[in-house]
Order: structure tokens, then sequence, then C-alpha cells
């Protein structure tokens, strides 16, 4: 089993053409989210607490949102903008990233 001690995220990711910075910060104040994708910007926020409530999130809860944004960046690039609104699809998705990866031995 995995210990939620350690958070490992990528500074800078890119996703076709584009490289998206990511920023961990203490809260994204005006929701009670986890993380956002901003595509303008070119950038992934994710916070270490919950903008609402000021619950301090586990780590495995954060690198969840980061698979969860980068899904969203992912179809952004593709074009595949009917499945990026999908937001039912998009959690199914990177949950289901988030364990194969976490499963994987290199």
């Amino acid at each position: 089993m995995k210990t939620d001690t350690k958070l490992l995220l990528p500074r800078r990711i890119r996703v076709g053409n584009k490289r998206y910075s990511v920023e961990v910060i203490e809260a994204l104040l005006d929701k009670q989210h986890v993380g956002r994708i901003q595509y303008a910007e070119q950038r992934i926020q994710l916070g270490l607490r919950n903008g609402q409530t000021n619950r301090k999130l586990p780590a495995s809860e954060i690198r969840d949102s980061f698979w969860h944004e980068l899904v969203h960046a992912i179809l952004h690039d593709m074009g595949r903008h009917n499945l990026n609104r999908d937001e039912s699809f998009v959690v199914a998705f990177a949950s289901r990233l988030s364990k194969a990866i976490d499963s994987a031995r290199f």
C-alpha cells in the first residue's frame, strides 16, 4: 500500500505543443476543488488545502487532481471539447490513469 507522505509532481509538463506550468498553492480560494487548469496561461494549479473548509488535503488527493487536470489538458489539445466538458468522463478516466501509474513498476 502506498504511503501518503510524499507529493511528487512535475514543475512543467508538455501536452502537444504547449508547455504547462504546475503550481502547488495553499488553496484555490474561489472554489472547493483541489485543482484547476487555465488554458490561456498554460497553467495547472493545485491546492494544498480545501479553499472552503481549510482542510489539509492528502498527497494522494492532490496527485489525483493533477492527473484530472492533465486529462483536461490532453482533451483540450485533441480538440475533444465534448469529452472535456463531460466531467464524469474526466473523473473516471483520470482515476483509472492515476491508479495505473501508481501500480506501474519500472
